[in-house]
């Protein structure tokens, strides 16, 4: 999902249960952060998966409900151009390669210069590897050096006393929140602050009910200050609903499923 333009964005905020008569409720607000009854707490036992998964990996050593690349595939097919088993079993010490994993830890050194650089272990569902970045290449990627993020990284491949490695030159942060969801890509909806009122409100519940379909829905609400996306607790057909929503919104309202 892409979040050009946004000056800040507040992490997506559940909605408590489909349909519930009041979605919405309050529409008021602080200058701040708009309130529109989306703003639920969540309860315990609804951690994001993301958030509960690095609980059981730092509590237990091991992931138990489930694990951060389930659900993944399509993305990371699309974003390798082999897995880490079978650039292993092919024998290559030499050339360039597309890899797609998870990070699952990161080792940040300083050279004798004092130039950082840093290791990274690059895991999917079939092997592991160390990447190394160093300081040319490691000032540009280190924002995205973070244990846990699902990532694409490009690199040239070096093989030293038959341990083969890989000197990372591109990095690519992926987006997988699709996966919490079985793999269906979020419907996004995008509206200014000032558009909410009872009415809008009760429209888009209608059209929202009327679409039932596999897909979550969250919504961008737009502020002078900052945006906030949240997520309406909605599943909904998005082949059939984007006509409604754009019709009865406009065509800036239907942000697609992404």
């Amino acid at each position: 999902m892409h979040e050009d333009a946004i000056d800040a964005i507040i992490p997506v905020k559940k909605q408590a249960a489909i349909g519930q008569d009041d979605l919405f409720g309050d529409l008021g607000g602080d200058d701040d952060e708009p309130a529109f009854g989306l703003d639920f707490p969540i309860d315990a036992g609804e951690w994001p998966r993301k958030q509960l998964l690095a609980a059981e990996r730092d509590m237990l050593g091991l992931y138990v409900s489930a694990h951060p690349l389930d659900g993944t595939e399509h993305i990371l097919c699309r974003n390798r151009d082999t897995t880490i088993s079978e650039l292993l079993g092919s024998g290559r010490t030499e050339g360039t390669v597309q890899l797609s994993g998870l990070i699952t830890s990161v080792d940040r050194r300083m050279t004798k210069q004092g130039n950082p650089w840093a290791i990274i272990n690059l895991a999917d569902r079939d092997g592991e590897m160390e990447i190394l970045f160093f300081p040319a290449t490691y000032t540009l990627v280190q924002h995205a050096l973070i244990a846990d993020a699902v990532v694409s990284v490009q690199g040239r491949l070096n093989d030293r006393d038959g341990a083969v490695s890989i000197f990372g030159q591109e990095i690519q942060v992926l987006d997988v929140s699709s996966a919490e969801s079985g793999g269906r890509p979020p419907v996004t909806l995008s509206f200014s602050a000032y558009k909410i009122n009872e009415r809008t409100v009760a429209e888009l519940k209608r059209i929202l009910a009327a679409h039932e379909g596999e897909s979550p829905v969250r919504m961008r609400v737009q502020t002078p200050a900052k945006t906030v996306l949240y997520e309406l607790g909605f599943l909904v057909d998005p082949t059939s609903v984007a006509s409604d929503i754009k019709g009865t919104f406009g065509t800036d309202a239907w942000q697609g499923a992404a």
